[in-house]
């Protein structure tokens, strides 16, 4: 497995988990990790998305926090 697709696999893992005592474990693990000196490498496709994004901003294209939540309940509730 390539470095970039393993991070993505841990990503996945670890957003699923709501043990706090494990998230604290994996948090002390990485506490060593400066991602303030981190240097982010982007594909195509996540730099394109960004422009995108940024676009929406400038537009006022936005949606609220609040209008996506009422969204998700409506559509998980009906």
């Amino acid at each position: 497995m390539q470095a970039e697709n393993l991070k993505y696999t841990l990503l996945d893992k670890i957003i699923s988990v709501n043990d706090m005592s494990l998230l604290q474990k994996v948090n002390d693990l990485l506490g060593n990790v400066n991602i303030d000196q981190t240097i982010f490498k982007l594909t195509d496709a996540q730099k394109e998305m960004l422009m995108n994004s940024e676009e929406d901003i400038l537009k006022g294209d936005l949606t609220t926090n609040d209008e996506l939540n009422a969204e998700e309940d409506l559509w998980l509730n009906g």
